[in-house]
């Protein structure tokens, strides 16, 4: 099993990526929101987490951004009738913690928002993975690990807005109710999705 690749990111888009790893290419498919995860990266030496899945005439990789969005690609694909590009469509449409969210709530009509996702299958996906997200000895752990790391990214952020001219008193709320929403994103991703609530306004 391979469990990361380490090397210089070479090509991507929001399908896949190819990494350079000591002269070897390896295609990667991936999910979007890896892919936004890894925005200015092309060219650098990345780090992915990764999923091998063997088929009957190859062998195909898929790479994540977190091991978080591996472990919920895992069980996705656990899942009667839901294939890995199901999984990876889940995740380009939901971020791993909306996906843990709605199982735990049991929220059909989020799964009823990604495509080709109906009520049955959005049904089977909180039945059988119900016990495992809330099973999950880490889970109480990621949050807290979540929650500092958004302080963190939300400091960063309004330093930024700072310099290009924004008062960091007016948006730390448009900050905070990003956060609220999104509380995986990186500090590129924050910066953009403020700009745009900013303009909007």
């Amino acid at each position: 099993m391979i469990t990361h690749l380490r090397g210089k990111l070479i090509e991507k888009n929001q399908s896949y990526l190819i990494i350079d790893c000591h002269g070897v290419g390896y295609h990667i498919h991936i999910s979007s929101y890896t892919y936004s995860s890894l925005l200015e990266k092309e060219g650098k030496d990345i780090c992915v987490h990764t999923y091998l899945l063997i088929k009957e005439n190859q062998h195909v990789l898929y790479g994540f951004f977190d091991k978080k969005e591996r472990k919920i690609f895992s069980y996705l694909i656990s899942v009667n009738g839901i294939g890995p590009s199901s999984a990876i469509m889940l995740l380009s449409s939901l971020t791993p913690y909306e996906i843990e969210k709605s199982i735990s709530k049991e929220d059909i009509k989020m799964f009823n928002q990604v495509k080709g996702i109906g009520t049955k299958t959005a049904q089977r996906i909180i039945i059988e993975l119900k016990d495992k997200i809330i099973q999950d000895p880490k889970k109480g752990k990621n949050v807290k690990i979540l929650e500092n790391t958004s302080y963190f990214i939300k400091k960063e952020a309004l330093s930024a807005l700072r310099v290009l001219g924004f008062s960091s008193q007016e948006y730390q709320k448009v900050l905070d109710d990003i956060l609220d929403e999104n509380p995986e994103f990186s500090v590129e991703n924050l910066i953009k999705e403020s700009l745009k609530k900013i303009v909007k306004s």
